[in-house]
């Protein structure tokens, strides 16, 4: 199993913008990132990227609806 880190807490960007939620690393491959997209939970490479219409995008390396389910599937495949 695998353990996470909170790199950045949850922040209010103010009346009108709403807030961003919190990121999460995996514990000892800190280039692989959990974020929240909408309703769906990616987990994300931050070291590999390609550039798409001038936008940095990372390569997805799994996703799910949740994270705990996301941790399930990162969990095997890292293994």
């Amino acid at each position: 199993m695998i353990k996470l880190i909170k790199k950045q807490s949850t922040q209010w960007m103010g009346t009108g913008f709403g807030s961003n939620s919190a990121e999460w690393v995996v514990k000892g491959q800190e280039n692989i990132a959990l974020r929240q997209l909408g309703s769906l939970w990616f987990a994300l490479d931050t070291n590999e990227y390609s550039f798409v219409n001038g936008w940095k995008r990372f390569k997805k390396i799994a996703r799910a609806n949740t994270r705990k389910e996301l941790v399930e599937v990162l969990s095997n495949k890292l293994s």
